[in-house]
């Protein structure tokens, strides 16, 4: 793995592990609930004795990634799966569509359809590129708003998908000035949709051009040298989703494909619920089928989907046997290992300093786990994307630029060291190493 926050200094206490882990911090991008341990208390795990410390601060947690949790419980409760243990009455049969279909159709019932995008999945980045080449697309859809793009870099893309021919260090600027995203965001798949949406572009006239909407918030790199000049730009990743999506599609009265991770998209404050009160009804949810953490629970989920295409979009979830399919009994999505963990917060008060500044209370360790499953399930999503068998997703390769170019790999370091809490250096030999030629399997529970 390129850049892993969870490096294991061997003192790292159960809450700064247990929200690193539930952010799924992947080979190539720091979430963005990093915020939530930028406290003097478990700062202090990675910094040296000669780093100041400033005295008790009140923290500042963009509700992006935490923006996942749902609604809170009444108690706190272990569970680890996505219903109770008894499995759910089977219901009627979802319907089953090659996955490009199956998306535009979703289109026909609803304005916005978001794919969680699970980081780093080769699989689901090619699908992706799929989506937006099929020449129904720009027909019936025609935007798309991303969160691997970030809006000050708008112009760039305007001109790069309309055909202009744009030098490669300032097309960069595109991915790489993001807020959310340390360093990166790198994979090749996100680098890739770029040009295949110029691709597509090249075949159609102007007025029937698909439209790229780089849904990061602005921000100047130049400015940023502290984990705290960062904060600011966090709280305002999904205002700025809403924003774009709210003033430049929907009272607009068009479409658009949103492209976001799954964490975005569930629990109270998160972009769906927000949409479901100020525009109800008009966004539909879909998320990839990532799998159980043990593989017997997989091969039942797959020997019901023998004869589905790959890729397809199977739905609705609510009502059918595909919710049970996703809710099996003594099948889990949360480790036991991160379930331990989860327990000692329970009994444990947060460290001296960690405070929460979010909207409502702050997440229970009850409520992470709740926001975990659900986004890990997909059992409260509209339909799921699967990809086929989870034991054969891969890791989408990085952009090699950012160990070709050096000041590229130079500004990507320090970003990574000034503005992450614990941040070091990239490691240069062991980024090239990591990016074989060979397909890698994609790590984590799935």
């Amino acid at each position: 793995m390129v850049y892993q926050i969870m490096r294991k200094p061997q003192k790292l206490n159960n809450w700064r592990k247990l929200l690193l882990h539930i952010a799924r911090i992947t080979a190539l991008a720091v979430p963005i609930i990093m915020g939530i341990i930028n406290t003097p208390a478990m700062r202090t795990q990675t910094q040296s004795a000669a780093t100041p410390v400033p005295s008790l601060e009140v923290v500042s947690v963009a509700p992006v990634h935490l923006g996942a949790s749902m609604a809170l419980m009444p108690k706190l409760d272990f569970r680890t799966r996505a219903a109770p243990s008894r499995r759910v009455a089977a219901g009627p049969t979802p319907w089953i569509k090659p996955a490009v279909a199956g998306v535009l159709d979703l289109f026909k019932q609803k304005r916005v359809v978001a794919l969680g995008d699970d980081h780093g999945l080769a699989q689901e980045e090619a699908f992706y590129s799929a989506l937006i080449r099929d020449p129904q697309f720009a027909e019936t859809v025609g935007n798309v708003v991303v969160e691997f793009g970030g809006e000050a870099s708008q112009g760039i893309i305007d001109r790069y998908v309309a055909g202009e021919d744009i030098p490669l260090t300032e097309l960069r600027r595109v991915w790489t000035e993001t807020a959310g995203w340390i360093p990166g965001p790198t994979s090749l798949g996100y680098v890739n949709f770029f040009a295949n949406v110029r691709a597509a572009n090249l075949k159609l006239s102007s007025e029937h051009r698909i439209k790229v909407w780089l849904g990061d918030p602005k921000i100047d790199w130049s400015k940023i040298n502290a984990f705290q000049d960062l904060e600011p730009f966090l709280a305002r990743r999904d205002d700025n989703f809403f924003r774009i999506i709210g003033d430049e599609i929907l009272k607009k009265q068009k479409k658009t494909l949103l492209i976001i991770g799954t964490g975005h998209l569930f629990g109270p404050g998160s972009l769906s619920a927000r949409f479901g009160e100020a525009f109800p009804s008009m966004l539909a949810v879909v998320t990839p089928l990532t799998g159980y953490i043990e593989p017997e629970c997989n091969a039942k989920v797959v020997a019901q989907a023998h004869d589905w295409p790959v890729p397809a979009v199977v739905g609705p979830v609510e009502g059918t046997s595909l919710k049970s399919e996703l809710q099996l009994s003594e099948c889990n999505y949360i480790p036991p290992e991160q379930l331990e963990r989860m327990k000692a917060m329970a009994t444990a008060p947060p460290p001296p300093g960690l405070q929460w500044q979010g909207p409502g209370k702050p997440p229970s360790p009850a409520d992470m786990i709740a926001a975990q499953i659900s986004m890990r399930s997909g059992a409260n999503s509209d339909a799921i994307l699967y990809l086929g068998p989870p034991d054969t997703f891969t890791q989408s390769p990085i952009d090699p630029n950012i160990y070709l170019d050096p000041d590229y790999f130079k500004e990507e370091s320090r970003r990574s060291q000034c503005c992450v809490p614990g941040g070091k250096p990239l490691n240069w030999d062991q980024i090239l190493q990591q990016n074989s030629l060979i397909p890698k399997k994609l790590q984590g529970p799935r």
